[in-house]
């Protein structure tokens, strides 16, 4: 029996056969390397160590959703609920989301669930048999191909980003997408995630129409991932696969309250799909989950409209909850200006893509790699050996390229969600300190001094932050 290496790196040995599959399961290393960044704060090697890691929200939950929650748990609103979701909250979220996306879904397009994750695994249980295929971003958020690994281990097919050599740029074309899709039969599911986690690029209407498509064409099904739908930047507007007419029938649409409404650790999510599909994953979350716990359900509902449930009712909380997240949004944008604005400072050593939404930035970071002082004498060979030397040398913490596919490959993914203040300001000065010191120490001219770094980042601060 192969024991999976997560096991053996803990001398973990089970005492029975347990799955072999296991060895193919990947994980979300924001999570295990978060472990490792609260062991070096916990160390106090730093005075202080740099948070650009993790995913998580800058902002806290809006009080009005919390007294909500409050109200509901005095009202005694802590038995079962409903496996789906109670008709009242699936119809605030379909006319909610009917207006928003400008295409009829109706509550029975709608189950709610713990968090979004669980649709992932959802659509490929009822999806995918033994010969179908599955395509997943490259770079992409990790957990898509680790379930798609343990589930249908051999058919898992990449849509790898187009990376223009010169400008260190990113890019999903949809050519290369129609090429896996001429080049492997059977391919059921496509996953899209926009804006995207790892990279923080947004992918348009225009693309997005392209991709429908060859949706009609070759007849696979589209799991349409947009958590960060609201979060923006530069006048763009968010556009949903659904909202092109047909294409509800051939979407998973997950989503959830997670990112918006700063609820990451309420762990509550909904999924959009044909009725069909609804019923089997209703089936799929009694036997997983058996519901969404009732406090919750009820704070699902009143974000989108009234609730009224045992007798008790719950006002809607909707547009000032929106006022408050409207602000957490314009702050996301300044932060990703800056930090992409700080990091393009060092061009061409580090190059930065633009902030288009989430909050996420995924520059490269070829250059720093290929230089002498660094491959020579630090003997760092990628952008995983940088990320650790970064975290354990250094005192800032950041995720590899590499954590999120063979493409990302000598880029760093950078997220802004952290305090402004204390994190993303000083440690953008920090950090850009510890690159040109590899440089120089490289015998190359770095494109600004450490002496210049407090000023040319303080002229930025000025610019997004005054």
């Amino acid at each position: 029996m192969q024991i999976p290496k997560f096991l053996t790196d803990k001398n973990l040995i089970p005492n029975v056969t347990i799955n072999p599959n296991l060895n193919y399961l990947g994980t979300e290393t924001a999570f295990g390397f978060g472990a490792e960044v609260l062991a070096v704060e916990t160390s106090k090697k730093f005075p202080q160590v740099y948070k650009f890691h993790v995913g998580d929200t800058g902002p806290t939950t809006p009080e009005p959703i919390i007294n909500v929650a409050i109200q509901a748990l005095k009202n005694k609103m802590t038995k079962y609920g409903h496996f789906q979701g109670y008709p009242q909250v699936r119809k605030n979220i379909a006319k909610y989301w009917s207006e928003l996306r400008g295409v009829e879904i109706k509550p029975e397009n709608i189950l709610l669930e713990p968090a979004g994750k669980s649709a992932i695994e959802l659509a490929l249980q009822t999806l995918i048999t033994q010969e179908d295929k599955i395509i997943v971003q490259d770079p992409g958020y990790p957990v898509y191909e680790s379930l798609a690994e343990f589930y249908h281990h051999g058919q898992v097919l990449h849509w790898q980003a187009y990376k223009d050599q010169e400008k260190q740029t990113l890019e999903f074309r949809v050519e290369d997408l129609e090429k896996l899709l001429q080049e492997n039969k059977q391919v059921k599911l496509l996953v899209i995630n926009t804006p995207q986690n790892p990279t923080g690029m947004v992918i348009g209407r225009e693309k997005l129409e392209a991709v429908a498509e060859l949706v009609k064409k070759y007849q696979f099904f589209v799991i349409f991932d947009d958590i960060y739908d609201q979060i923006v930047f530069g006048g763009r507007k968010h556009f949903s696969f659904i909202s092109i007419p047909g294409m509800l029938d051939w979407t998973v649409n997950l989503n959830g309250y997670s990112k918006n409404y700063a609820m990451t650790g309420w762990r509550l999510g909904f999924v959009v799909a044909p009725v069909w599909l609804i019923e089997i994953f209703g089936r799929l979350a009694i036997n997983k989950w058996s519901n969404v716990n009732k406090m919750e359900q009820i704070v699902a509902g009143a974000i989108y409209g009234d609730v009224e449930l045992d007798g008790f009712k719950y006002p809607s909380i909707k547009d000032e909850v929106q006022e408050i997240i409207n602000k957490d949004f314009i702050e996301y944008e300044k932060k990703g200006g800056f930090v992409s604005e700080a990091l393009n400072l060092l061009k061409p050593f580090i190059v930065c893509n633009e902030a288009e939404g989430a909050f996420y930035l995924f520059p490269s970071f070829t250059r720093v790699l290929n230089l002498k002082y660094v491959k020579e004498d630090l003997k760092i060979e990628n952008d995983v050996q940088l990320r650790n030397w970064l975290l354990y040398e250094r005192g800032i913490a950041t995720l590899s390229g590499l954590d999120f596919g063979g493409r990302g490959a000598g880029h760093i993914r950078f997220s802004y969600a952290e305090d402004r203040n204390r994190h993303i300001i000083p440690g953008m000065k920090y950090l850009l300190k510890v690159v040109i010191e590899l440089i120089e120490k490289s015998g190359e001219v770095a494109p600004l001094k450490i002496e210049e770094v407090e000023v040319r980042v303080g002229e930025l601060e000025k610019k997004y932050f005054a």
